[in-house]
């Protein structure tokens, strides 16, 4: 005997069940949505549910009419299909990923342009040297005091006059300025 021959067809379901058990349930989920918004039909959805898994189960025109190969074939290219689909996922969720990698660092590239430009800007100002800040006031231009040296020497080109003396006193003033920082009092020059 044949393995064909002993292989016994099914009384009851001779159609597709699973199938229609899958559209049975979309189709009375749907129904009784539409039931619960307008008509107010008990079991509705649930009814709808039961007859089309029924429907679709027992008759045999929903039967899958395809060879096993045919169906081991079908199954093979949907397989195939869905793995170009994680393919392209993968690829496009790779570009992404290196377009937010160039994004950052286009960030980054612009925090450093925006900080280069800062201390540009910030480098010939005047800071206080114990606090940092840049909020200081100038005093006035520091004057250099007496000078010995300058004393001896106006006093050996006048001859011992007083006028040599007072030598001491004469010179130039300083490049140096009296600074106040504002923030901490700190009085500086620069």
């Amino acid at each position: 005997m044949n393995a064909e021959s002993n292989k016994k067809e099914p009384q009851f379901w001779k159609g597709d069940p699973s199938g229609g058990f899958a559209i049975g349930l979309v189709a009375g989920f749907i129904i009784g949505l539409i039931n619960i918004c307008s008509f107010n039909i008990p079991w509705l959805g649930r009814i709808c549910f039961i007859a089309i898994w029924l429907v679709m189960g027992t008759q045999p025109r929903f039967k899958d009419k395809r060879t096993p190969e045919q169906i081991a074939k079908d199954d093979q290219e949907r397989e195939q299909r869905l793995q170009e689909y994680r393919e392209e996922a993968k690829a496009r969720q790779e570009q992404r990923q290196a377009e937010k990698l160039k994004k950052n660092e286009l960030k980054i590239q612009k925090n450093e342009i925006k900080l280069q430009k800062y201390q540009l800007k910030n480098r010939n100002k005047i800071k206080c040297p114990k606090c940092r800040s840049t909020n200081v006031q100038p005093l006035g231009v520091h004057k250099k005091g007496f000078s010995v040296g300058k004393a001896v020497a106006g006093t050996v080109v006048t001859g011992g006059l007083k006028v040599g003396a007072l030598a001491g006193f004469a010179g130039k003033g300083s490049k140096k300025t009296d600074f106040v920082c504002m923030n901490c009092g700190k009085q500086f020059k620069k």
